[in-house]
């Protein structure tokens, strides 16, 4: 009795990434940097001792308008905490506004960025010490116009998982508002503040027709 065999075609996914930037048009980038820092300091002449400690985390998201050019949106909160015996100085800052990213290399496991990201910052800063052995709060707080950049190298695996190794510089112009504890008075003043510090993240890579 003869045998019929019925064939079908078959299509197979044979896209291959190896030779494609993971930085494509069209897909997003979205994930979770952060610095964190602590020191101690002794003057031995003086026996005067202070301990700091440090941390800044960022959350972002963005897709690629053309291949490497990200465009996307960051908030960025930053916080310190500075205090010896006498007294004690803690300061936060929270930014948000729009970031650009750049990636130079095309190469399938990662690149060389550069960021920028200008934005609206709120500050606070809190100093007490004792005066004339009265506990005394200055507080600085306000807002203003920040700009953040930063320098570093994107590592890809497996054209999905990014992690971030990078050298940021934070500049803050702020009109902040100056009083104390004790007392009602209170006056405006202009303060510039930045900073430069290392971080590093993790960010997942998402494609906007995932299959």
């Amino acid at each position: 009795m003869p045998t019929l065999t019925f064939a079908q075609d078959t299509k197979l996914d044979s896209t291959d990434y190896g030779n494609q930037t993971p930085f494509r048009k069209g897909r997003w980038l979205t994930g979770l940097s952060g610095a964190i820092g602590s020191g101690s300091f002794e003057n031995t002449k003086t026996d005067n001792k202070s301990i700091s400690n440090w941390y800044r985390f960022e959350i972002a998201t963005g897709t690629f308008l053309i291949d490497r050019l990200n465009l996307g949106l960051s908030v960025n909160m930053e916080r310190s905490n500075e205090e010896n015996e006498n007294e004690e100085n803690t300061s936060e800052t929270f930014f948000v506004g729009p970031k650009g990213t750049y990636y130079l290399s095309p190469s399938s496991i990662g690149s060389v960025f550069f960021s920028l990201s200008p934005g609206y910052a709120l500050y606070r800063e809190t100093l007490g010490g004792l005066e004339d052995e009265i506990y005394v709060e200055n507080i600085n707080k306000g807002g203003g116009f920040g700009f953040l950049s930063t320098f570093g190298f994107s590592y890809v695996i497996q054209d999905r998982i990014v992690f971030d190794l990078g050298l940021n510089y934070n500049v803050y112009w702020l009109n902040l508002n100056q009083g104390t504890s004790v007392n009602q008075n209170s006056n405006n003043v202009t303060y510039e503040l930045s900073n430069i510090s290392f971080s590093f993240g993790f960010k997942i890579l998402i494609d906007s027709k995932p299959l």
